[in-house]
């Protein structure tokens, strides 16, 4: 019995739906490209940045891991580097530049302090001492006459990390058994060695504190003390506007003394400009008045330098 087979009626309803899903297949053709104007692989802006980000940051990881693995640079032979700021090939070079490496070829800073201070005889404190011809005769005094001779040492403190003042040093707190103190700068040379600075160690004034107090003298070149902002005007330094009153202090001295700095003297101009908001060291020429020195009054006419570093 032969058969055949009779597709089935679909109702109006069933072909509306039929050609739906042939228009809906139709749309997804197979040239997205030319339905979106770009490729199907493109990602948004937001997704570029999500990705830039990722990428940046996991260089950064790669880069910070390729530090920490670096191997050191060593030198056979030697205990640590220090940086010298008066190097030949580093003389003229800009601050934010990187001064020139040398090596240490002695004792470094510590020893040097321990050494010297431990010392007891001339010949073997000249042995750590920078510019020994010019000091010789200087510390001879200081031990025999002056305040070395009855200053007894009970403590050496580092008192900071290596500083910079037109040459580099390490500072030490000496403390005495009276309670008193010294400030012990140790400063690096040219040749790798460390030595101590004994023009700051001993305060070294160019002339005794009395010769100036007592009006005898009419002017000091080099004398070291203590600066801060003093606002003591009299008599002949009255007026604020012509001069600016310093108070200059040290422990060599029983009261502080004031010092007025003409504003407009040209030797000044850059002091003036970078005063500091605190009490410093300073190495200053001083000038004596008619009367000044009897209400302890003095010129302050030169700042040699900032600090007490010999040069």
């Amino acid at each position: 019995m032969s058969s055949f087979y009779r597709r089935p009626q679909r109702s109006h309803r069933q072909e509306l739906e039929k050609g739906t899903r042939r228009k809906r297949r139709k749309s997804r053709s197979p040239d997205p490209e030319r339905r979106f104007g770009q490729s199907s692989n493109s990602l948004t802006l937001p997704q570029l940045i999500r990705r830039g980000a990722l990428l940046v940051l996991l260089l950064g990881f790669a880069g910070l891991l390729l530090f920490l693995i670096r191997p050191e640079k060593t030198t056979a032979g030697t205990a640590s580097a220090w940086k010298d700021p008066n190097a030949p090939d580093s003389a003229s070079i800009l601050p934010q530049e990187e001064p020139a490496t040398a090596i240490w070829q002695g004792p470094q800073p510590i020893e040097v302090a321990n050494s010297f201070t431990a010392a007891t005889t001339h010949s073997e404190r000249l042995k750590w001492v920078d510019q020994p011809e010019e000091v010789a005769a200087l510390m001879e005094e200081f031990y025999t006459h002056g305040p070395g001779l009855t200053e007894t040492i009970t403590k050496l403190t580092a008192m900071r990390i290596p500083m910079q003042d037109g040459r580099a040093f390490n500072s030490f707190l000496v403390i005495m058994a009276d309670n008193s103190f010294r400030k012990l700068d140790v400063v690096y040379e040219l040749n790798g060695h460390a030595k101590v600075d004994f023009k700051s160690y001993s305060r070294f004034c160019g002339m005794p504190w009395s010769a100036l107090l007592d009006g005898s003298r009419p002017s000091a070149a080099e004398m070291r003390v203590f600066l801060k902002i003093g606002y003591y005007y009299n008599r002949d330094f009255s007026d604020e506007n012509t001069w600016l009153c310093l108070v200059a202090s040290s422990p060599d001295l029983k009261e502080p003394l004031y010092l007025y700095a003409r504003r407009d003297n040209p030797e000044l101009l850059d002091f003036l400009r970078y005063l500091p908001d605190r009490e410093m060291r300073y190495t200053v020429s001083i000038q004596n008045t008619k009367d000044g020195w009897q209400h302890r009054q003095f010129i302050l006419s030169k700042v040699l330098r900032s600090g007490w570093l010999g040069y």
